[in-house]
């Protein structure tokens, strides 16, 4: 036991950015702590062990170099944050689960396949096949483009801080990975077309969404895409382009779960044409929605511009560069900007606003963990787009570089003047709101496709067919699996331990002998 608790130990790495970003994991999992302590009513003791479990297993995830204890750590994460949506809906549950335990199987395969072609620890993985099978185990774990299909209904449906976890910090564990075996020379074209193609289609779908929930789930997607397309370009700048949007987006995308989770407490509703009074009835949540909107769109002098700057200055300079990477911020500019135009602007009414925020005040209860949550998101905005090369220079080279903010200014006033044109003769680009979003309606959609090749019509339970199917397969398939290896199960309960600790203990064995 010794041994393997020296073996656990050595196998973090405490150099580069990764004990940066383990620091920032910590302090977004407080932040949703702190929202979950009013949100959450029922089994608050076993929602906040979930929550322990979580945070020591990410940051066994982030500092780990060790396989074993990778896979191991990303399970418990699993898990836990699986759990977690139980305080919403436990078809939720099983449905990441089936989900979640899909990407973990090519995961796994992927790990053994590296570490068979020499690849003992984890580090940069110069095969190009493996970085694919390896992509592909992150791809449906982290929602790359073509596995993000689940991410939009169950960030939607989840609880708003489960929410803040999940789309602030856990998807972002994969993007974590890739930045450890992607060779930092090269990159990863596909990795980098699947980022393109993430910003765009997602980006679109969030334009489309009146839900904030779901406009926040599908702009995760976006933002997510331009962290795939930093590390596929390969290079310094962009290196640390992807580590200062995993740590921009991971506080603007936190704190806007937490008050979407408040107005929706607030008005009874997640439809941006809903809030009237923002401002004046929650002038802190509407503060610091802004401000991470703003991070969003990557408004000059906040985290997301710099973040953006970094991976638009490590491509290739050139007239076609800069046109793609204009139009690609200025539809997440547009997005951001929409709800805000929807929730501040509006058919609002400033005329008595003095008068309005002080009946606010004396009228609407305000919880000190949720304030304290959203200051903390805000601040670290701040801190990022102020100090890109991080507390103690963590990112030093980040202090002499030039952000062009000048030019950043004109990019945002361009932006600005285009949103106000489209939104003044679209009426805001008024969407009619969708129905929720769910896998069921995928599924349906999906055998209706197949069906409609054959020019059948059928009406498929979907719900029954997710959880008869999928659910079950693996249930048959873990029971079919033991019958075969094992009768006794008391032998296999001995057999599992033994058989892990043999795995661990390989090298020392076999240099014994």
């Amino acid at each position: 036991m010794a041994v393997i608790w020296q073996q656990f130990l050595s196998s973090f790495q405490f150099d580069s950015y990764f004990p940066l970003l383990a620091e920032v994991g910590v302090i977004l999992t407080l932040m949703t702590a702190l929202a979950a302590w009013n949100y959450i009513k029922e089994n608050k003791f076993w929602y906040y062990i979930l929550t322990f479990v979580y945070l020591l297993s990410s940051l066994v995830v982030i500092l780990t170099n060790d396989w074993f204890f990778f896979l191991f750590g990303w399970e418990m994460v699993t898990l836990a944050t699986t759990f977690m949506l139980a305080w919403s809906d436990w078809k939720l549950v099983r449905q990441y689960f089936v989900i979640q335990f899909s990407g973990s199987s090519i995961l796994l395969f992927g790990a053994l396949a590296a570490n068979a072609f020499g690849y003992a620890k984890i580090g940069a993985i110069n095969s190009i096949p493996l970085q694919f099978l390896l992509i592909m185990g992150i791809g449906m774990k982290s929602g790359l483009f073509l596995f993000h299909f689940w991410l939009p209904p169950i960030h939607s449906e989840a609880p708003a801080p489960v929410s803040a976890i999940l789309s602030g910090w856990v998807v972002k564990l994969g993007y974590i990975f890739l930045l450890k075996i992607i060779p930092l020379e090269k990159g990863n074209t596909f990795l980098f077309l699947l980022g393109l193609a993430m910003v765009i289609y997602a980006g679109w779908q969030a334009l489309r969404s009146a839900d904030l929930k779901i406009m926040l789930a599908y702009s995760t997607v976006s933002q997510l895409g331009f962290i795939a397309l930093a590390i596929g370009t390969g290079g310094k700048y962009a290196f640390y382009g992807a580590v200062l949007h995993i740590i921009a987006h991971g506080f603007a995308k936190t704190t806007l779960f937490i008050s979407s989770g408040i107005w929706q407490k607030e008005y009874g509703s997640r439809i941006i044409y809903d809030f009237k009074d923002a401002i004046s009835r929650r002038p802190v949540t509407s503060a610091a929605a802004i401000m991470s909107l703003a991070s969003l769109g990557a408004v000059v002098f906040t985290a997301g511009y710099k973040s953006k700057y970094l991976i638009k200055s490590a491509q290739t300079p050139g007239i076609l560069v800069t046109t793609v990477f204009f139009l690609l911020g200025f539809l997440s500019f547009l997005y951001a900007a929409r709800v805000i135009y929807w929730i501040f602007i509006k058919d609002q009414d400033y005329s008595n606003f003095l008068s309005d925020l002080k009946h606010g005040f004396n009228h609407y209860q305000i919880y000190t963990a949720d304030v304290l949550a959203l200051i903390t998101g805000t601040l670290g905005i701040i801190v990022v787009s102020f100090w890109p090369e991080m507390p103690a220079g963590v990112l030093a080279s980040l202090a002499d570089k030039d952000f062009h903010l000048i030019s950043g200014l004109r990019d945002s006033l361009i932006y600005l003047a285009l949103a106000a044109y489209l939104f003044v003769n679209n009426n805001g680009f008024k969407i009619k709101v969708r129905d929720n979003l769910s896998l069921e309606n995928y599924l349906q959609a999906f055998l209706n496709f197949v069906y409609g090749l054959s020019r059948k019509s059928v009406k498929f339970d979907t719900e029954k067919i997710f959880e008869a199917f999928f659910y079950n397969a693996i249930f048959n398939a873990s029971k079919k699996l033991y019958n075969l290896v094992y009768q006794d199960f008391t032998i296999q309960l001995l057999w599992i331990p033994i058989f892990m600790t043999v795995l661990l203990l390989w090298q020392q064995i076999y240099a014994y002998f």
